[in-house]
């Protein structure tokens, strides 16, 4: 299939496009210049694997939670390929794109998105099925959610982008845990492309014209404005 992702939940941006058996990738961690690299790094990548936007099938997305200026940039990007193209949208949780390529193992796993101040945005699956699903958390209750599952006995794989930040909050409160920890290194445009597949494959329908990012706290923003108006 001839597809382009985009996993904007963390500070490092990954774009990329595949046309078949050919996939190309980019990353940006720029902080707040990713605005202005987005699109050029969305054109370059389709070029690489000789692809326009009215060529693609499908289009995907991590959707949430994550970083409020990524998921909007990624959403913006993606929408108006889908307004120009008519390609569908397909939103992936993010925490669920982070686990995809651990699910099929026996060990459970934590997927978990630094949310800052000590919180975590974590989910919890075992056999491939969620115990605990984006979930807005901390350290300390995802241990009483392990042991309370009794998987605490059992090496647990943690993934996502801040795996090694959430392990080292776990091991200090449980130092007996054993943990394998894998970060933003794992591929997850391949995931993305994966869950997109397996959602057209079941007749999932693509994000609608008002769809948005999955937000699970309000913005810095936000509060803001809500304590200046207190």
């Amino acid at each position: 299939m001839k597809a382009l992702v985009i996993d904007s939940a963390a500070s490092c941006m990954t774009i990329c496009a595949k046309n078949e058996n050919e996939k190309v990738s980019l990353s940006i961690d720029l902080g707040m210049k990713q605005s202005k690299k987005l699109l050029p790094a969305i054109d370059y990548v389709l070029k690489e694997v000789e692809l326009a936007p009215k060529d693609l099938d499908y289009t995907a997305l991590c959707s949430g939670p994550g970083t409020f200026t990524g998921l909007r940039l990624a959403f913006s990007a993606l929408k108006a390929i889908e307004l120009a193209h008519d390609v569908p949208v397909y939103g992936i949780r993010t925490l669920d794109a982070y686990a995809e390529p651990f699910l099929g193992f026996s060990s459970p796993v934590v997927s978990v998105v630094d949310a800052k101040k000590d919180q975590f945005f974590v989910s919890l699956y075992n056999n491939g099925t969620a115990l605990l699903e984006s979930a807005d958390t901390n350290a300390c209750d995802v241990c009483s959610e392990i042991k309370k599952h009794g998987l605490d006995s059992r090496m647990i794989f943690v993934a996502g982008a801040d795996a090694k930040i959430f392990a080292e909050k776990l091991l200090s409160i449980e130092p007996t845990l054993q943990l394998a920890c894998f970060d933003e290194k794992i591929d997850v445009s391949q995931s993305l492309f994966n869950l997109a597949e397996k959602a057209m494959a079941l007749g999932e329908s693509p994000l609608k014209d008002y769809d948005g990012p999955l937000y699970f706290r309000k913005s810095e923003a936000e509060l803001n404005l809500e304590n200046s108006a207190k």
